[in-house]
């Protein structure tokens, strides 16, 4: 399984498409493989033509968002592309990822 959290100085942002970058986290057997730290080159959301935060997210094939806030638009693109998000108010990205795969984290619907 992989998660994707938008970040910003090593702490999860308060808004996914304004952040500086992505942590993708690959989950195996419940445990932390592998860390990846990728750009937001999309910088600024949903709004202008090209890429977009949501895009660049969808492009790692991640099955799971994990953020503090999400606008309608890139909370649509994500439903439509199967992807599940889920709402974590900490600013730790480990916490974050602890209490998701303890089922303690809020679907946004």
């Amino acid at each position: 399984m992989k998660i994707a959290i938008p970040t910003e100085s090593g702490k999860i942002s308060p808004h996914f498409g304004r952040c500086e970058e992505f942590v993708i986290v690959e989950i195996e057997d419940g445990k932390i493989k592998n860390k990846e730290v990728v750009e937001n080159s999309a910088r600024g959301g949903m709004h202008g033509v090209g890429t977009t935060a949501a895009s660049i997210v969808g492009n790692y094939n991640v099955d799971i968002l994990i953020t503090q806030n999400i606008g309608p638009k890139a909370y649509y693109v994500f439903k439509q592309l199967g992807i599940e998000v889920y709402k974590c108010n900490t600013t730790s990205i480990d916490e974050c990822i602890k209490l998701f795969l303890e089922g303690k984290l809020e679907k946004f619907e």
